[in-house]
């Protein structure tokens, strides 16, 4: 009997992996983001599911999104796995998710810290966010140490600049740590040379499964990052403005909304945005359309409109949309001025510029109400009409009018003429 037990302890760190569920790698890595949230919330399910006994999240990130990394830690604080946080690199709202696992391992070199919110925009320093949004992450990262049994004040110190640790940090720097304070400190649990190392030391089955994002998960990462987003926002408008300046419906239209389709699919898959923030968006444009075609000038419907886009790309994007929109308005303005300035020749910027080279314009004080002139391009609702010898710029009063067609006077707003077409 004796020789019985002593064999099956001999063979019981062999037969142990074999009566427990595998290990769940999941690897945080680069920019966090929504789609990542995604990712992880897919992850840990599909580990309660299956029965894994554990799930380790490789981190290696520079940060992102604070709403992002909220939604991420709350998960892995709700799942009754164990986990463990095995850092190369845990920066901003990856320290956040590091500090929601039960155990941290600290990998040679490594780091964790630095959690201060930015605000970061194109062609500028970042800076730091105003001090609402410091004091609410300060107080995410104090409930999660407190959770978790760790150093609130040095978790807190990771965030808000102001508090100073003597011989840590300085007043106005976030907390930094390295492997060995992590670990000295107790922010961290151990320090290990490799992955299997810190498998071994948290008790975690060795036998591991390498969870990875899926097809939609690396589509959503991509079109939801703020280039992509702003870019295809900014391509999106400018087809379809193009559009509207030549006849019929063509490549022009077709590719504007193709562009802003990626734009939405990436919401959705991301679980961003739906069907309001779509609705919204198409909204806005009408309005700025009825602005165009219905009401000249620039009033109620076109300030409404732009609101309306503002407000889906908000909903959208949350804390990024600033940074979304300011790519979208750079992008938008160097592709108007790429029309206006090196393609004076092709057909659409020609409607757009509407170039004087023609002949002389005369002024609209020089006509009257109620002259009948003839349109010489196509009024969308701007543009150029001759009475008599004299070629004036004018603006239909409502809807397109096309050219050739016969039209009056009706109002005269500085140097500008506001036409009707002429009933039969």
């Amino acid at each position: 009997m004796e020789v019985v037990v002593r064999l099956l302890l001999a063979l019981l760190p062999l037969l142990l992996p074999l009566a427990l569920g595998k290990t769940y790698l999941v690897p945080i890595q680069g920019e966090i983001d929504p789609a990542l949230a995604v990712f992880v919330d897919q992850a840990l399910s599909r580990a309660e599911r299956e029965g894994a006994s554990g799930v380790v999240f490789l981190i290696d990130t520079p940060g992102g999104r604070v709403d992002a990394a909220i939604r991420i830690s709350d998960r892995i604080l709700q799942t009754p796995l164990p986990t463990l946080a095995v850092v190369q690199n845990a920066f901003s709202a990856g320290a956040l998710i590091a500090l929601s696992c039960r155990q941290i391992a600290m990998l040679p070199g490594s780091e964790i810290g630095a959690a201060l919110p930015v605000v970061a925009l194109p062609l500028s320093q970042p800076q730091p966010a105003d001090a609402k949004v410091i004091s609410a992450l300060r107080g995410k990262f104090r409930s999660v140490a407190e959770a978790r049994g760790r150093p609130v004040q040095l978790a807190e110190a990771m965030v808000d600049p102001n508090i100073e640790i003597p011989g840590l940090t300085a007043k106005g720097e976030p907390l930094t740590l390295s492997a060995d304070r992590a670990v000295e400190l107790k922010v961290a649990d151990f320090r290990a040379g490799s992955l299997p190392e810190a498998l071994r030391q948290a008790g975690f089955n060795p036998e591991t499964e390498r969870l990875t994002p899926g097809p939609r998960v690396q589509v959503a990462r991509f079109l939801t990052s703020s280039a992509v987003a702003g870019l295809l926002l900014a391509l999106g408008l400018l087809f379809l403005l193009l559009e509207l300046f030549t006849p019929g419906f063509g490549v022009l239209g077709a590719l504007g909304l193709g562009l802003l389709g990626l734009y939405f699919a990436g919401g959705w898959l991301a679980g961003l945005s739906g069907a309001f923030e779509l609705l919204l968006f198409f909204l806005g444009v009408a309005l700025l359309l009825a602005e165009a075609f219905v009401f000249p000038g620039f009033g109620v419907a076109g300030a409404l409109g732009v609101g309306a886009i503002l407000a889906s790309v908000y909903f959208t994007f949350g804390e990024n949309a600033l940074m979304v929109i300011a790519i979208a308005v750079i992008a938008l303005g160097l592709g108007l001025l790429l029309v206006f300035r090196s393609l004076p020749r092709t057909r659409p910027a020609r409607a757009l510029v509407l170039e004087s080279a023609i002949e002389a314009h005369a002024t609209g004080d020089q006509v009257e109400v109620g002259m009948v002139g003839t349109a010489l391009t196509d009024l969308r609702p701007g543009g150029v009409a001759r009475f008599g010898a004299k070629r004036v710029d004018v603006v239909a009063n409502r809807g397109f009018i096309p050219k050739g067609t016969t039209i009056r006077v009706v109002e005269v707003r500085g140097p500008t003429a506001v036409v009707e077409p002429l009933e039969e």
